[in-house]
This record gives C-alpha cells, sequence and structure tokens, in this order.
C-alpha cells in the first residue's frame, strides 16, 4: 500500500511539475510580446486621457448596460412565475422595434450514440474503472491478509482513496487534458463511490468499527453523495456505482451466518438506485439494479443454510414486486420490460423451491407472488400476461414436486393454484382472451399434472370424477362465450381453448373406466359432440377442434391391442385379410362416428378432412396386395397415377400422398432417430443408418415417382407442387446423406478417431460448394444451402463434435490441417458476399476460429484435445492480438467501420485476457498491479481511440464492391 502511495504521490509531483514549467514558459511568452509592442508603438506605453464627451459617453453606455441588466432580471422572473406569457424584448436605444413573432426554439435532436463510440470510447473507460475498483478492493484485502495495517488505518485508506477518487474526478473535469473527456471523470467517480461502499460494509461488517445506527447513516450520506455524482457525471457514474455498490460485499467477504445485514444492505442500495432511476428517468438503471438484486440471491442460494433462505426468498419477493412499480415512474412504457422484474422474481423463485424441500414457505411465497401478478395485471392491462407467465411457472413447479416424489404439501398447492388462477381467470375471463386462457389452463393444468406424475394419490373412479368436474368448469366457460362464434377460422381462449380443455379431461376420465378397444368409440363420441357444439355455436374453430379426438383414435388404434393385429398385419405386412367380426368391432362404430362428425360439421375444410381420410382408407387396399417392402412404392405409384389424371382430383392426390407419406412414417422415424442421435453428439451414425438398398426402395423411389408426376403436370397450382417439393427436397437430402456415409462406413471407434473428422469436414465443404454452384439460377436454394453448410460447422464442428473437446484426428500439418482448413475455407466461402455486413461479420468470425485452431494445432499435432499449458496460453494472446491489430489497421485505413469496431473488440477482450486469465496465477501484490494496470490500459485505450478513430464513417458496402453471388 505504501509503495502504490508513493508512486501516486511522484507522479502527482510530476504532474505539477509540468503544470508549473507551463506556466512559467507562458508568462516569458506574454512579457515578451509586451515588450515587442511598446517597442513598435510607444504610444501605447502611455494611452492619452480621455475627453470630456468621451467620458460622458462611456457613462451613458455604462448606464444603458446596467438597465438593459435590471430588465432582463425582472423578464427572467416575470418567466419563472408565468412561462406561458411572452413579453416582447424592451427597446434600449429609444428606436420603434419592429414587431416580430417569437421564434420558437429548435428541437433537440436525439442523442445517438453510435457503436464503435461505444466499443472504442466508453465501453473501455467504464470496464478500467470498475477494474481500478477491484485493484483497490484487492489492495485493501491484501493488506488484510498480511496484517500490514490495522483495521482502522485500512478503513482509513480504503475511505481516503474514495474520496481522492471523486476530487479526482472533479479535477478531470478542470484539466484542459482532460476536461473536453467527461468519460474519465465519469469513471473516476463511480469508483470513488462504489470505494466508498465497500468501505463502510468493511467497517461495519467486518471490524465493527461503527454500530447498526452509524453505518445506516453512513450508507445513507454515501447513496446520497452518489446520487448527486450521478446527477451531475450523468450515466456512466451511476453505472460505476451500480457496479461498486453490488461487489463492494463479494470482494471485500461477508459472514454467510450473518445473512440479515447484507439483505438489509441491497435493500437500501437498490431501493437508492431505484430513486435515483425514477428522478432522472433511467429504466436501464432501475432494470440493472433488479439484476444485481437477483445476481445476489443467486450467490446466496449457494452459500448460506437452508434456514437463511426464507429471507433469500422475502427479498426476492420485495425486489420483484418494487421493482415491476418503479419501471413505470422510470418512463419504461413497453410491456415486457415492466414484466421482467416480476418474471425474473419467479424464476428465482422456482429455482429457489427444490432448496426450501418444495415446504409450505416455497409454496407460500410463490403464491404470493403469483397474487401480486394477478393483482398486477387485474389494475394494469399491459401486465396482464404476467399473470400467464406465473401461472405457466407454478405449473412447472407442480410438476417438479410431484416429479421428485412429494406428496404432502404438492397435492395442496394443487388445489390452491387451482382456486387462485381459477377464481381470477372465470372472473376476468370476458375482459380478455389471456384472462380466459388463465381460467382454462388453471382448471385443466393441476390435475392433469398430477394425473401424469401421482397417478397413486386416488383410485381410478376418483380421478374420472375429479376429471369430470374440471371438464364441466370449462365446458361452463364455454357455454359463456358462446356468443363468441365465428364462421370463418379464428380461435378464442374462451369458446375454443376451453371446449378443448372439456374435450381432453372427459377423454381423460373415459381413459380411466373404460377399457380398449371402446375406449376409441368413446373418444370418437367426443368429436361428436364437439361437432354437434360447432353446429350450434357455428364456429369453425370447432370444426377444427373435431378433429382432435379422430387423430388421437387413430394414432391410438394405431398402436392397439392384440384385436388390431390381424387388421394392421394386412396393411403393414403382407398378412391375410381379419376375420369380419375384428373388422366390423374394430372399425364399424369408428367409422360411424366419424360419418356423424361429418355430417353435423359445417362445411369447410374439416369436412374435406374427412373426405380424404375415407379416401385413404380405399388406398389401404394396395398395401394388403403388396410384399411389404413395396408398399410405400406401390402407394406411390398410385399417387403418380391420381396426379396424372386430368382433370387432376386435388383431395384425391392429396390424400394418396398423405397415405404414401404415412407408411414411410416408420422408415422416417428410424432416420429421424438417426438424425437425432447425430445431432446430439452420437459418433457412430452409421451403425444405424438403414440399408441404402431400403432407403432407395422405400423413400427414395415414391419420392421419384411422385416427382416425376409434379413434374408433368405443369399446369398444377404452384403452392401445391412448391409444397410437394419442400417434402421431396427433403427425402433427397436424406438419400444424399445415406450416399455420403456409405464410402467411408465409419463403424468403429478408431475409425471415427482417425476419419471422422474428414467425412465430416468434406460434407461440409460439398454442402459450400451446393450453394456456390446453385447461387446463379438458385438463389434461394444456395441461401438455403449456405445457412445448411454454416450450421454444420457451429454445431458440429464447434459444438458437440469439436476435436478440441472429442479425440479424432485433423492432420499433422501446420497451417494445412482439416481443422485450420474447414474454418479457412468457410471463411473463404463467405467472401463472396462480404458486401452484407451480416455475412462479413461471420467471416470475421470464422477467421478468429481459424487462428485459433491454428494455435491449438502446432502445439498438439493431429489431436486437439488435451490441457491448455502457459505458452499455448500466451500463443493465443499474441496471435488474436496480432489479428485484432491487423483488423484495427485495415479498419481505419481503408474506413471501414464494423472492421475497426471488431479489431477493437478482439484487442478489448485480448487485453482482458491477459490481466484476468494470463496473470490469473498471480498472487498478492502481483494480482493488485494487474487489476492496476487493466484499468489504465483500458481507460488509455478509450482516450486514444477517441482521437485516433474517424469522425465519420465511410460507405463500407461501396468499397467492398458488388456481391458477386447476386
Amino acid at each position: 500500500m505504501t509503495f502504490i502511495l508513493f508512486i501516486a504521490a511522484i507522479a502527482l509531483g510530476v504532474v505539477a511539475q509540468r503544470l508549473s514549467a507551463r506556466v512559467g514558459k507562458l508568462e516569458t511568452q506574454v512579457r515578451y510580446l509586451h515588450r515587442r509592442l511598446l517597442a513598435l508603438e510607444p504610444e501605447t506605453a502611455a494611452p492619452p486621457e480621455p475627453s470630456a464627451e468621451e467620458v460622458a459617453a462611456a457613462e451613458h453606455r455604462e448606464e444603458a448596460q446596467r438597465r438593459a441588466a435590471a430588465v432582463i432580471r425582472e423578464r427572467a422572473q416575470a418567466a419563472l412565475a408565468a412561462p406561458a406569457i411572452h413579453e416582447p424584448e424592451p427597446d434600449l436605444s429609444g428606436q420603434p422595434a419592429p414587431v416580430e413573432e417569437t421564434p420558437r426554439p429548435p428541437a433537440r435532436e436525439p442523442v445517438r450514440i453510435g457503436f464503435e463510440a461505444l466499443v472504442g470510447g466508453k465501453l473501455p473507460i467504464w470496464i478500467g474503472g470498475a477494474a481500478l475498483v477491484l485493484a483497490a478492493f484487492f489492495l485493501v484485502r491484501y493488506s488484510i491478509e498480511n496484517n500490514l495495517l490495522g483495521p482502522g488505518a485500512r478503513v482509513t485508506i480504503a475511505g481516503l482513496f474514495g474520496l481522492a477518487l471523486v476530487m479526482a474526478s472533479e479535477g478531470a473535469r478542470r484539466l484542459p487534458s482532460t476536461r473536453d473527456d467527461p468519460r474519465i471523470g465519469q469513471a473516476l467517480a463511480g469508483a470513488g463511490v462504489a470505494s466508498l461502499y465497500g468501505t463502510l460494509y468493511v467497517a461495519a461488517e467486518i471490524y465493527h468499527l461503527i454500530g447498526a445506527g452509524a453505518a445506516f447513516v453512513a450508507v445513507v450520506a454515501v447513496t446520497i453523495a452518489g446520487l448527486a455524482l450521478a446527477l451531475r457525471h450523468g450515466p456512466p457514474t451511476a453505472i460505476m456505482a451500480l457496479i461498486g455498490g453490488f461487489a463492494a460485499p463479494l470482494v471485500s467477504g461477508f459472514d454467510a451466518g450473518q445473512i440479515g445485514p447484507l439483505l438489509v444492505y441491497l435493500g437500501l442500495l437498490v431501493a437508492a438506485l431505484f430513486g435515483l432511476a425514477i428522478r432522472r428517468g433511467w429504466a436501464w438503471l432501475a432494470l440493472a439494479a433488479c439484476g444485481g438484486g437477483f445476481i445476489w440471491v443467486n450467490i446466496l442460494l449457494f452459500m448460506v443454510d437452508k434456514p437463511a433462505l426464507g429471507g433469500v426468498g422475502g427479498f426476492v419477493l420485495l425486489l420483484a414486486i418494487g421493482a415491476t412499480l418503479a419501471l413505470p415512474r422510470t418512463g419504461a412504457t413497453r410491456p415486457w420490460l415492466r414484466l421482467l422484474p416480476l418474471l425474473a422474481g419467479l424464476l428465482q423463485l422456482l429455482v429457489l423451491a427444490p432448496a426450501l424441500d418444495f415446504g409450505p414457505l416455497a409454496w407460500g411465497l410463490y403464491l404470493v407472488l403469483s397474487a401480486a401478478a394477478l393483482w398486477l395485471g387485474w389494475r394494469d392491462a399491459t401486465l396482464a400476461p404476467g399473470g400467464a407467465a406465473a401461472l405457466f411457472l407454478v405449473l412447472a413447479l407442480l410438476a417438479a414436486a410431484l416429479g421428485q416424489g412429494e406428496r404432502v404439501n404438492a397435492p395442496m398447492a394443487a388445489i390452491a393454484i387451482t382456486l387462485l388462477f381459477g377464481t381470477a381467470g372465470h372472473l376476468l375471463a370476458r375482459r380478455s382472451a389471456l384472462w380466459a386462457g388463465i381460467a382454462v389452463e388453471a382448471v385443466a393444468g393441476p390435475v392433469i399434472i398430477a394425473l401424469a406424475l401421482a397417478h397413486g394419490l386416488l383410485p381410478a373412479s376418483a380421478w374420472a370424477a375429479l376429471l369430470a368436474l374440471a371438464a364441466i368448469a370449462a365446458a361452463s366457460l364455454s357455454w359463456r362465450h358462446r356468443d363468441q362464434g365465428h364462421e370463418t377460422l379464428v380461435a378464442t381462449a374462451g369458446l375454443t381453448g376451453s371446449a378443448a380443455a372439456a374435450a381432453l379431461l372427459l377423454a381423460l376420465a373415459e381413459a380411466e373406466i373404460v377399457a380398449e378397444p371402446w375406449r376409441w368409440p368413446a373418444w370418437l363420441l367426443l368429436a361428436v359432440a364437439l361437432a354437434a357444439w360447432s353446429r350450434r355455436v357455428r364456429d369453425a374453430g370447432l370444426g377444427f377442434l373435431t378433429l382432435a379426438p379422430i387423430l388421437v383414435t387413430a394414432m391410438a388404434m394405431a398402436i392397439g391391442v392384440d384385436q388390431l393385429s390381424g387388421y394392421a398385419a394386412s396393411i403393414a405386412t403382407d398378412a391375410a385379410t381379419p376375420p369380419l367380426a375384428d373388422l366390423a368391432a374394430i372399425g364399424l362404430l369408428p367409422a360411424l362416428s366419424i360419418a356423424a362428425a361429418a355430417w353435423l360439421l359445417l362445411p369447410g375444410v374439416p369436412r374435406l378432412i374427412l373426405g380424404w381420410l375415407a379416401f385413404a382408407l380405399g388406398l389401404a387396399f394396395i398395401p394388403a396386395l403388396l410384399p411389404a417392402p413395396w408398399h410405400s412404392a406401390g402407394l406411390g405409384l398410385a399417387t403418380a397415377a391420381v396426379i396424372l389424371i386430368r382433370p387432376a382430383h386435388r383431395a384425391a392426390a392429396i390424400a394418396a400422398g398423405l397415405t404414401t407419406l404415412a407408411f414411410t412414417l416408420p422408415l422416417a422415424f428410424q432416420l429421424f432417430v438417426l438424425a437425432g442421435g447425430a445431432l446430439l453428439g452420437n459418433r457412430l451414425p452409421y451403425l444405424d443408418l438403414p440399408p441404402l438398398l431400403t432407403i432407395l426402395r422405400e423413400l427414395t423411389l415414391p419420392a421419384a415417382l411422385i416427382g416425376a408426376a409434379l413434374l408433368r403436370r405443369r399446369d398444377l397450382p404452384g403452392p401445391w407442387r412448391s409444397r410437394a417439393a419442400v417434402v421431396l427436397a427433403a427425402i433427397a437430402a436424406i438419400t444424399l446423406y445415406a450416399i455420403a456415409k456409405a464410402p467411408l462406413a465409419i463403424a468403429t471407434l478408431p475409425r471415427f478417431e482417425t476419419l471422422g473428422f474428414f467425412e465430416r469436414t468434406a460434407i461440409t465443404q460439398l454442402v459450400f460448394a451446393a450453394a456456390w454452384a446453385s447461387a446463379a439460377r438458385w438463389p434461394r436454394i444456395s441461401r438455403a444451402l449456405l445457412i445448411l453448410a454454416l450450421g454444420r460447422f457451429l454445431w458440429f464442428d464447434l459444438a458437440i463434435l469439436n476435436p478440441v473437446l472429442v479425440r479424432q484426428s485433423v492432420g499433422g500439418l501446420p497451417i494445412l490441417n482439416l481443422a485450420t482448413l474447414d474454418a479457412a475455407l468457410a471463411a473463404a466461402w463467405l467472401w463472396p458476399l462480404r458486401a452484407d455486413r451480416r455475412w462479413r461479420a461471420g467471416m470475421l468470425a470464422l477467421l478468429v476460429v481459424a487462428v485459433g485452431v491454428t494455435v491449438r494445432q502446432a502445439m498438439h499435432g493431429a489431436f486437439l484435445t488435451g490441457g491448455i499449458g502457459r505458452t499455448e496460453n500466451w500463443l493465443y494472446s499474441a496471435a488474436f492480438l496480432g489479428l485484432a491489430l491487423l483488423w484495427l489497421g485495415l479498419g481505419i485505413r481503408a474506413g471501414l467501420g464494423d472492421l475497426r469496431i471488431a479489431g477493437l473488440a478482439l484487442l478489448t477482450a485480448v487485453t482482458l485476457k491477459v490481466f484476468l486469465i494470463d496473470a490469473a496465477a498471480l498472487e498478492g501484490i502481483l494480482r493488485i498491479l494487474s487489476f492496476l494496470g487493466l484499468g489504465l490500459a483500458l481507460i488509455g485505450i478509450g482516450w486514444a481511440y477517441g482521437r485516433i478513430a474517424p469522425r465519420s464513417e465511410p460507405d463500407d458496402v461501396a468499397k467492398l464492391g458488388p456481391d458477386p453471388a447476386g
């Protein structure tokens, strides 16, 4: 500490000496100029005495100036008393003044802060100020750990350091070299306020030098000083005060057992910041204060004992409600912004509940905050989504509790959730669709979650009764909204949503007491009821909802019991036709129900869908005749024939196509699972890949037949052809992927380590090449392929199968290895699109990846797995520093704004890495000097860049030229 003060004294002495020398030079120059003036014009040395007329004229001018000043003062006082009255300026010259209309003051232009100015000038200075604060805290901690000073001296020095920073901020506003850059003063003032916060916390909580009352008074005083400085210096000072206030307990250390004073301190800090935000209209400051409070909550969640978590939960409750109420007074008008603290509080309590063992306190806190969300939504319609979010999250909490086997408090909480949200939703359901949705979710959600996760709580008959009661409540809500029927497709939460919930609840109730296969006709009766309700209120949305029970029943029958085995085998295999009794028992009642629903439905799409379903049943005869491997091919041929018939029946063709697609679903599902496994990091997807002949016969062949028919019928509507083309393109992509996997046949882990990265790189680069080749003729396809290739690179090569994390060979040659070439070629493919800023940014990011993997490969060889040594760590810093300087130089020289920004951002990141990571092993005074150097370096970067950066940004696109890819 003495060494640092000594260095600071020397620096101040040097500055004072330089200022004294400059003043002496100026005085010498003034004396020299005065002597030259006397030598050239001797009469100036003794000016003549003024005449009487000149004296009288001078006195007259002075009297006129005094009168003018008095009139101006009187006018200013009148303007303050009555600002709406504009009096004309009195004429002091005695001449009549022309009557002129008082000009309106020009409207203030909104202040625009460019991204480059933020990153180049402001951000380094702000981070530098924060680093100075950390340096001060570590300095105090170093003195504590080494017993250099007593507690009183430590606190005194820390307080003097904070006051010195505040005074230095005032000096920075006056010195000629810094007064034109207000950011220096802003950073120093903010750092001083943060240091004073930390000093008070150490004095009160660590050393107990001052009592609770004195500590409270001191915190209030520092808060008032911080508010005053923020009002004087602007947002940056407020930011630094916020950072210092929240970082003080963490950096100085705190006793986890004394959680109460810390929560009081955090509450006072947040309240003060809310007050400043309201005073200045800084919504961002209120949000930042709220975020700081939630960050501390998460810190305490892992550091305090379980009994103290109740206080933390109460703090979360007050913070969420207080921030939600304070934000509108700061000028925040966007609903999502005003809802953000409330949603954060709900999520925080969701995380806190397991730590409280899902006890009554956890549920009480959550339900109180949920009630507050409902109350706020009732008061202000823009906050109503908060109630819906609270319901969604509390249902997630209920699912988590039941999933972990909690059977005491969770069932009671489910009842409370239903009553709280259901009552509010039903009372306000007519106000908006959102409240109707809350009512529906509150009625159906808790009982469905409990049924799914805790079925053993009640017998089947009790569950059926409970589900039926919930269905009645949902149906009554639909009845109340019966006047909202629309003959066009308009789904409403009150009418359609509640009817859907009632149908779902009744279906679950039937499933509890009705056995298979009679359960399926019972479900289809719900479709009949929905169709009748749709006809009663003349609502098209309910007509579409009628399809849901039919689809669910169809899926259930597809995976049904033994009675369906013969019927399904006749379609899915080459088995014989099942007996007529099975067809009547399983097919007759469902067919009659579907027919009744179709008869009750209004004319529209649902009725057409049922016609397509009937046509699909006729198509089932084709797979019954053909062997199993040729089912999809035969259906594809039938679909092609329907398409080629003139005039083609569009509904029949679509139904045939969907049926063909349904018969390809087993293989498609297998490929989907394979793709999902590959996306999740399966290193050997080739083992799960079906035989290539199977894919060609059961997927590619029917797609080719349908595609050929579509190409033949050019008179078909364009949208129909385009939708079919998407499906066919997906099938073609699957086929090409299977073909690409075949040559190397990577089926073992050693083979994957040898050839896995090569295969993946080859496929990715082939997709890039295909995007380039199709750019001129098919620009949309080219753009889709380019996005696919970039997605492959980002997901496989940088995420789940990164060669740094998963062992695989990239080649032993420096630079000319697969890892470097993969990233560099990806950047090269983006070069033709460099006129677009977004693609240019992607190209720069890929270059950063290329430089990083080049350093990695140079240190590790063909296999990039392993730790990072000190030499490699410094090589990263050197390589990225060189790249940053290159970008910065090229950007300044060529006038490329985004290249300058990229270079500056990378330079700042490298600077942070050097001080925070490369120097992480430093301890003691070296760590302090590291943070001190970081702060000074970043402030210097911001100060210097503000002087060398260009004032205006040229047209980057014009310099780069046109996009050759169109």
